[in-house]
């Protein structure tokens, strides 16, 4: 992931989102893997493209609709997502597609207000923030799904290959540029390092840093089915 500001694009795997949550058993994630076992995972999902849609409509009235869609479980959810369970941790928004990931912000450093108007910020940023790729058009939204990931604190590692990349997060930090792999999203360390070199992150002659942390994720199984009819899918 490159970082923007206080944003980080990060660089992940569709296949790490096959599943709800992925973390290791660090107890200051403990209430976030409680959450991700309870409905509160599926109102966190639809409230993020709920902030995606409203994005574009000016009202979260044609959002609900969409985010009602967005898995088969959603029927019986109007209510707020929940704020945070836990002390405040970092916390990404993705878009995957089925060639991967389509856009990731987020910051691995604790965000500050409530977990609600966080995690509508970024959803929106998710759209046009990852500068590695063009924005997200509006018809495209309908055949992304939505990945929320809640990061522990991150370790200073000396060697990459101290990292368990199935069970930890990993964080290549060069001068200007950082990059992060959650849980199980990089095969190897080796091609992890591979990537980071390919965005900048890890260049000769440059300093470096690394850092292993825990993370809990949740994503939407599939996007939401919605029909073509109407103005849902207008662009931008």
């Amino acid at each position: 992931m490159t970082r923007r500001r206080a944003a980080v694009a990060l660089l992940l795997c569709v296949g790490m989102w096959n599943g709800v949550a992925a973390a290791t058993g660090n107890d200051e994630l403990a209430a976030y893997r409680e959450l991700a076992r309870t409905p509160e995972r599926t109102r966190l999902l639809a409230s993020a493209r709920r902030a995606m849609e409203a994005h574009w409509t000016g009202s979260t009235a044609a959002a609900d609709s969409a985010a009602t869609a967005a898995s088969d479980s959603i029927s019986a959810v109007p209510a707020p997502a929940p704020d945070w369970p836990g002390p405040p941790t970092g916390l990404f928004v993705s878009l995957v597609g089925p060639r991967g990931t389509r856009s990731c912000v987020g910051s691995v450093a604790p965000v500050r207000g409530s977990l609600t108007a966080s995690l509508a910020a970024l959803a929106v940023d998710a759209l046009s923030a990852d500068r590695r790729r063009p924005a997200i058009r509006r018809d495209e939204l309908d055949s992304l799904r939505i990945v929320i990931a809640f990061a522990g604190r991150g370790e200073p590692v000396v060697d990459p290959r101290l990292v368990d990349p199935g069970r930890e997060g990993l964080i290549v930090g060069g001068a200007d540029v950082a990059v992060a792999f959650l849980p199980g999203e990089a095969r190897t360390i080796a091609w992890a390092l591979r990537e980071a070199r390919r965005v900048g992150a890890l260049r000769a002659q440059q300093p470096v840093t690394y850092q292993r942390f825990p993370a809990v994720v949740l994503s939407e199984l599939e996007p939401p089915r919605r029909s073509t009819s109407g103005g849902s899918n207008a662009g931008p």
